[in-house]
């Protein structure tokens, strides 16, 4: 099981868009984490730690994914793109992180921004339902990504178990913590200079 932060301690203090998209990329990184540890236990396997992080790559881009369209009708634009950034950055800092412990020294945050960019189009058009979750073809294009990465073994197992079963729970993980995350930017967000017109581009 995932260990994921569902909420604040100091529930009443203001938190910066940085600080929420911290912790959203904290439980994106540990549901996709925890993804990959059930895709094993299932006896799909993974032969290198890179290309792990390759599979929590694209489970990283399908939850990103899944909170902007949950930010959707809470937030204007603003918030919504700043709350995205954030998190975004902090992925590709942990990533870059990760990357330099097993595969070396070297830049690895723009190659994964440009999966995450590539992504956004690609999910864009797929439908996501609040009480359904999303639609099949929104998970059988996950299913595709982590199966490509996965290799020919299984080829049409995984991707069945992907649709049927891990892109659900993602989902449910996901959206399950959010609202308590989310709740201080219902509320003014000091303005984090740093984070100004910035994209995922950057």
């Amino acid at each position: 099981m995932a260990r994921i932060k569902k909420g604040w301690s100091q529930k009443d203090k203001a938190r910066s868009l940085e600080d929420i998209g911290s912790a959203i990329s904290f439980n994106i990184w540990q549901i996709s984490g925890q993804g990959v540890l059930d895709l094993e236990n299932e006896g799909f396997q993974t032969d290198t730690a890179s290309q792990r992080l390759d599979v929590i790559t694209e489970y990283v881009a399908y939850l990103v994914q899944i909170v902007d369209r949950c930010l959707f009708e809470g937030f204007d634009l603003n918030h919504r793109k700043g709350l995205i950034t954030a998190t975004g950055l902090h992925l590709a800092s942990i990533m870059q992180d990760n990357r330099q412990d097993t595969d070396g020294t070297g830049d690895y945050t723009t190659d994964f921004l440009k999966v995450m960019n590539s992504r956004i189009g690609e999910y864009s058009n797929c439908q996501l339902d609040e009480k359904e979750g999303p639609s099949f073809v929104f998970l059988r294009l996950l299913g595709d990504h982590v199966t490509a990465q996965m290799g020919e073994k299984d080829a049409k197992w995984i991707t069945s178990y992907v649709i049927d079963i891990v892109g659900k729970k993602m989902y449910d993980d996901i959206t399950r913590v959010l609202p308590g995350l989310l709740d201080p930017a219902k509320r003014e967000i000091p303005a984090i200079d740093r984070l100004r017109g910035k994209n995922l581009d950057q």
